[in-house]
């Protein structure tokens, strides 16, 4: 396979390399699609070779690592960069305490790469809750257990680690590239609930001598907690405070929820409601849950439309600023 992806923007692209006969991919169940793989591959026949499966352990798939085996991986995790000796599962939550006992974070990246007398990668595509095991019940098995059993499977193996992750990165496709002040220092916190915080923030790095770049705006920013609104009341005449913040070479980033909130003449939940946007439960019904606005609906990103639409309700940020050509082409 050969993946070209444009960057928004330029006539320049990047073309990377996947080699089919380096990844294999396989079926377990009645996966759906997640988009999460940007190419198409048939599925093997069988099952991969490294893997076993027990009787008595359903939707587990188990490999027998040696002494030396590390394990790399899991992306947003705690533990250390080794993940061996540990459970992992992603099944993520909004918990706020992030300690080292906790299985799961904000974060789920269901790929690991194990190093020793074997070399590969996995990568395994569903939404379902996933345990990574790591040599925690068992200190030379590594176990992978789906609890709906539907997923796909992708083994990937290359010359070296680097050439596995660039393979998987081809395989999911590559990152945007972030504008450059996006790698200098920047400051995010719940609890600035007025302008006049964030400017004590910047007026303070400014006095410690500290390089900023960017502030984010947690949801204390929006009228009554409702994505794409700004609460007049405590970010009064905000184009103007943007343009204050830009002057000070301040960048910020508003936090934008993926919880709309159930109220008549609010054109989100208006728009969501009428163009069926939102997750369903099993009888068909907008799925309700409590978050900061009360009683809310989420939109079902795995649909391709309704990315688009909430996508462009995105650009509603970009009423209060005028980005650099730089800027507004990444956006």
């Amino acid at each position: 396979y050969e993946i070209l992806i444009g960057l928004v923007g330029s006539e320049m692209c990047i073309r990377d390399r996947v080699k089919s006969d380096m990844i294999k991919k396989y079926i377990y169940g009645s996966p759906i699609e997640t988009g999460a793989v940007v190419i198409d591959m048939f599925p093997e026949n069988g099952k991969p070779d490294m893997f076993y499966e027990e009787d008595y352990k359903p939707n587990c798939l188990e490999f027998g690592m040696t002494d030396a085996d590390v394990i790399y991986g899991l992306g947003e995790a705690n533990r250390g960069i080794n993940k061996r000796g540990y459970i992992y599962t992603s099944f993520c939550n909004d918990d706020p305490v992030h300690t080292e006992e906790k299985l799961s974070l904000y974060g789920a990246h269901n790929f690991i790469l194990v190093d020793g007398f074997e070399r590969f990668g996995v990568f395994v595509d569903t939404p379902s809750k996933l345990t990574f095991d790591i040599g925690f019940t068992d200190s030379n098995i590594l176990s992978i257990e789906c609890e709906t059993g539907d997923f796909a499977l992708y083994i990937i193996t290359g010359e070296s680690l680097y050439d596995i992750v660039r393979q998987f990165r081809g395989l999911i496709g590559r990152s945007y590239i972030a504008p450059k002040w996006a790698f200098g220092f920047q400051q995010s916190r719940w609890g600035y609930r007025t302008a006049d915080d964030v400017r004590k923030v910047v007026k303070k790095y400014r006095e410690s001598g500290i390089p900023l770049d960017a502030v984010y705006l947690d949801i204390d920013y929006m009228e009554r907690y409702k994505d794409f609104t700004v609460d007049k009341k405590s970010f009064p005449n905000f184009k103007e405070f943007v343009a204050e913040m830009k002057e000070e070479g301040i960048h910020l980033v508003p936090i934008i929820d993926a919880a709309v909130k159930i109220e008549d003449g609010y054109d989100v939940y208006v728009e969501g409601v009428r163009d069926n946007h939102f997750c369903k439960t099993a009888d068909g019904r907008d799925f309700t849950a409590g978050v900061w606005p009360g009683k809310t609906h989420f939109p079902d990103f795995l649909n391709s439309k309704t990315r688009k639409w909430f996508g462009d309700k995105c650009k509603t940020c970009l009423l209060y600023t005028s980005p650099s050509p730089r800027d507004r082409s990444v956006s």
